[in-house]
């Protein structure tokens, strides 16, 4: 049996998907990218330095920070500069809005109605309106977190090679901080609201790669690693990893250590990391009966909920420690070399 999907539907980009089955077994599976490729590393030649996060946080609309910060961060591996703690730390800050805000965007307007049957998020009322209120709620606040260092909420201009051009004054802060704090409870009631859907039973025990740092729950920066036993800098990436270019998609396929499929993100980042998170997302976790390892591929929705409690905590928590001190940014171009991974 041969089946043909011509258009993914609720996923970022553009693509198809071919299966063929027999007896029920798998035999083939082809993901067809189809959306044309844009040649980033193509027009970023002969650009400054400095422009090159502001050009490439172009190739998302939904995650333009972390292809800014990992611009960034190569950009200041190649010209040997070191950023100041304070300022490691607000990328973090950006970052992790950046990620619960992409997770709430997949799970209330991706995901939910797919598992309710429903055509799209507009059909969600008025039966799902305390839960749209509640997405509203959470989306706004991490929204103004972006907003309030990198300058707007997408595409970000204040945070720059070296970094910030510009910092928020402390009352404005204390008030983000407060709006946070405000919003804790609905992303618990978020992961009690996806912990309540009907998951396929699916096992699928595949390599997990996620980066780490620990004691840290890494999200910017870390050594790459899994769990069979994989621990390499960014810079060996290569070592490990190869891209293929196949002749159906436009999309190159990454394999790992030259042949096995491997699988990042939430779920990635969980079943290696899981004890480095913040507590609340752990108690959380433990409320629903959620328990690492988890090879369940369909829980990585799951996964991002436990996530989106991390990284409002986390948020909340590091604001209280960092100290904002007037941006001074020296860099001195050379030629140079940097990996990094987001």
């Amino acid at each position: 049996m041969k089946i043909s999907i011509d258009y993914i539907a609720r996923v970022e980009g553009e693509g198809a998907i071919k299966f063929d089955i027999e007896d029920g077994v798998l035999k083939d599976l082809k993901l067809n990218i189809w959306e044309p490729p844009r040649f980033f590393e193509g027009f970023l030649c002969n650009r400054r330095y400095d422009e090159v996060p502001d050009i490439v946080a172009r190739i998302c609309g939904i995650c333009p920070v972390s292809h800014m910060t990992t611009a960034i961060r190569a950009l200041e591996k190649a010209l040997g500069f070191t950023p100041a703690p304070d300022s490691i730390t607000l990328r973090k800050v950006m970052a992790l809005s950046q990620i619960v805000s992409s997770h709430l965007v997949h799970l209330y307007m991706l995901a939910l109605p797919d598992y309710y049957r429903l055509y799209s998020i507009p059909d969600m009322f008025p039966r799902f309106e305390p839960e749209i209120r509640r997405l509203n709620r959470m989306k706004k606040v991490v929204n103004e977190v972006t907003a309030l260092f990198g300058g707007r909420a997408l595409h970000p201009v204040s945070m720059v090679v070296g970094g910030f051009t510009s910092l928020p004054p402390r009352d404005k802060i204390e008030k983000i901080k407060y709006e946070l704090e405000n919003i804790k409870d609905d992303a618990k009631e978020t992961l009690r609201m996806v912990s309540d859907l009907l998951f396929p039973d699916l096992t699928h025990n595949t390599e997990y790669v996620a980066i780490s740092s620990p004691p840290h729950y890494a999200i910017n920066e870390g050594f790459i690693i899994s769990q069979n036993g994989v621990k390499i800098g960014e810079d060996e990436y290569y070592s490990i990893f190869k891209e293929d270019e196949v002749s159906y998609s436009n999309a190159k396929r990454t394999v790992i250590k030259g042949k096995d499929s491997f699988m990042v993100g939430a779920l990635a980042r969980l079943n290696l990391k899981f004890d480095l998170l913040h507590e609340d997302a752990k108690e959380a976790a433990e409320e629903i009966g959620f328990k690492v390892p988890d090879y369940n591929p369909f829980h990585n929705n799951l996964a991002q909920a436990i996530e989106i409690v991390h990284g409002i905590s986390e948020c909340r928590e590091l604001l209280d420690k960092v100290i904002l001190r007037k941006p001074e940014i020296g860099i001195k171009v050379r030629e140079g070399e940097g990996r990094v991974l987001q």
